[in-house]
């Protein structure tokens, strides 16, 4: 069996408050913090066995639009190369993921992110920050053991686009009495890789887990959200250990709660703690898992945009009108003048153990229908952000997850291609 090296590291990535938080994707303001709840962390985790190595890197970010930087720039290649160049890895097996929070910095650009003052010189130290991140990570390698399971936990999340039979749309909080629902397709499953060193010291937790932190979103101060209260959880109690929370194909499934208290964050981020350590106390009656071989394959797809009128049409429209829709088209069209929409689907694995990394919003049918061809982990918010990847039916049902906003950027069939580029990749990984 060959010697799988596992390291792991974290440092803190809490911005200066005066950074832009997402206020509200609605009206495009760019407005301060107001202070630091609970600080944000960038967490990385490297796989080792000699011949191949892989890293994950997870940031309590609402993701990474990867033209934050400005034109001609790529932010997750950028890290990327960064880390490649200081260490054995290669940039491709390199994963950057984001937990979502909602209360970090904008950089998913709904807002004029990058044109506030500070914002440009903050950016460039924040790459530096992650790419450490792994650098470190890189560098802490040791002999470990790994395990992996799953377990359903309910309670934390709920489809936020439930039809009603009476034709509307239910999105957060309790369902209406006597409700009869039309459509609330759920994943539940909590999935974790546990790891352990040759003194069987717990190093290092992954978690991937589905659902929207939208509990302390729109609230001001800085704050990780449930993930950040369930890593905090799992990092006490597994003294030593990095724990790295990954998020699954939530587009459209809130957590929930939804704006309401950094209370409601931890009792929610302390349910997903306490189920992955008891499903850890569970996975160590059995050995660990024995194949240890690591492989990568992506693959990077321009996807069409969605219809939207040309910049000029649309600072026309603006000029004569310059109500909250014309200036959220505004904002769409100059997002699509930017360029192509490209888009990367990643796979790894660690022996039978799968991640399939989309960049964008999926929908929770599209991340069921990639595990049931073989994903172990679906992760969201991953190597970029490309807005929400809407499945048909919403399209036809309406809401805010298909527009129009910079937000809902990509043309209808858009999930479509990136399941099938998922699959294709799992394919090619099982066979090669």
């Amino acid at each position: 069996m060959a010697n799988l090296k596992v390291g792991v590291s974290k440092r803190c990535v809490t911005p200066p408050i005066w950074v832009p938080y997402l206020t509200s994707s609605g009206n495009g303001t760019c407005a301060p913090f107001d202070g630091v709840h609970d600080d944000l962390f960038a967490r990385a985790m490297v796989f080792d066995n000699g011949d191949a190595s892989l890293a994950i890197l997870a940031v309590d970010a609402i993701g990474y639009d990867n033209a934050v930087l400005g034109s001609g720039r790529n932010f997750t290649s950028e890290v990327r190369h960064r880390i490649a160049r200081a260490t054995g890895l290669t940039a491709d097996a390199i994963m950057l993921s984001s937990t979502h929070a909602h209360s970090t910095p904008e950089t998913i650009c709904l807002t004029p992110f990058r044109e506030t003052p500070g914002v440009a010189d903050w950016l460039e130290a924040h790459v530096i920050d992650l790419a450490n991140t792994v650098i470190d990570a890189w560098h802490k390698r040791e002999s470990a053991h790994i395990w992996f399971g799953t377990v359903p936990v309910s309670g934390v999340a709920r489809n936020r686009r439930v039809m009603l039979k009476d034709g509307s749309m239910n999105r957060h909080g309790p369902l209406p009495d006597g409700a009869e629902i039309a459509d609330g397709v759920m994943d539940e499953d909590l999935a974790v890789v546990y790891v352990e060193n040759a003194a069987e010291k717990s190093i290092g937790v992954l978690l991937n887990y589905t659902a929207h932190p939208v509990i302390t979103m729109l609230l001001p101060p800085v704050s990780a959200d449930f993930p950040g209260a369930a890593t905090a959880c799992v990092e006490a109690a597994l003294d030593g250990a990095v724990f790295l929370f990954t998020n699954g194909a939530a587009g459209n499934i809130n957590s929930m709660c939804v704006t309401t208290s950094f209370d409601d964050a931890q009792k929610m981020g302390e349910v997903l703690g306490q189920a992955a350590l008891h499903l850890i106390d569970r996975l160590k009656a059995d050995g660990p898992i024995e194949d240890v071989a690591l492989g990568v394959q992506s693959q990077v797809i321009v996807l069409d945009g969605c219809v939207c009128p040309d910049l000029e049409e649309a600072e026309a429209m603006v000029a004569q009108n310059p109500s909250p829709g014309h200036l959220r088209m505004l904002r769409l069209a100059c997002k699509l003048a930017e360029g192509p929409i490209e888009a990367e689907v990643q796979v790894m694995h660690v022996g039978s153990i799968f991640w399939v990394s989309v960049p964008g919003e999926g929908f929770v049918e599209t991340g069921l229908a990639l595990k049931a061809s073989g994903a172990s982990f679906v992760v969201g918010y991953a190597n970029g952000w490309v807005g929400y990847l809407p499945i048909p039916a919403a399209y036809d049902q309406g809401g805010y997850e298909v527009g129009p906003g910079v937000w809902s950027r990509v043309a209808h069939g858009s999930a479509e291609r990136v399941e099938g580029v998922g699959k294709a990749l799992l394919n090619r990984v099982y066979f090669k």
